[in-house]
């Protein structure tokens, strides 16, 4: 019974370990993600609202910690620095009457789990609503 115990305990070791490795990075770029938002959308003054979603989504398009596949002239896949993200990708809605603005961004990311060579996507969102710093 110990000895079932045993190979049990280092069974859950094991499989922490891999989920720390092959999933533990995505949750540090989303968390570099939200800080991306947030900057931005401190800076919300300065750009208005019209400058705001372009901004917005260049930076999230020039991170360099993350990559989408996009295909080449060639029609093979490949990896692209970025998040690949389209203007559908990003909402941005400023209420003039309060003052509020409301910024959703939803992204995906792709694992190749090993030694599988399984891909797995996962759906990532970042939202803000609220007054930004230094709107009237």
């Amino acid at each position: 019974m110990r000895k079932l115990l045993g190979y049990l305990v280092a069974l859950g070791v094991f499989a922490a370990l891999y989920a720390v490795v092959m999933f533990g990075p995505l949750w540090l770029d989303h968390f570099s993600a939200k800080d991306l938002v947030n900057s931005t959308f401190n800076q919300f003054r300065e750009l208005g609202p019209d400058q705001f979603k372009a901004e917005l989504l260049r930076k999230l398009n020039l991170v360099d910690w993350a990559t989408h596949q996009e295909q080449d002239e060639e029609g093979r896949m490949k990896d692209v620095q970025g998040l690949g993200l389209t203007d559908d990708d990003v909402f941005v809605e400023f209420d003039d009457r309060t003052k509020i603005l409301w910024v959703k961004v939803n992204y995906t990311r792709r694992v190749v789990l090993k030694p599988t060579e399984k891909v797995r996507v996962f759906k990532f969102s970042v939202e803000r609503k609220e007054k930004p710093p230094n709107v009237y």
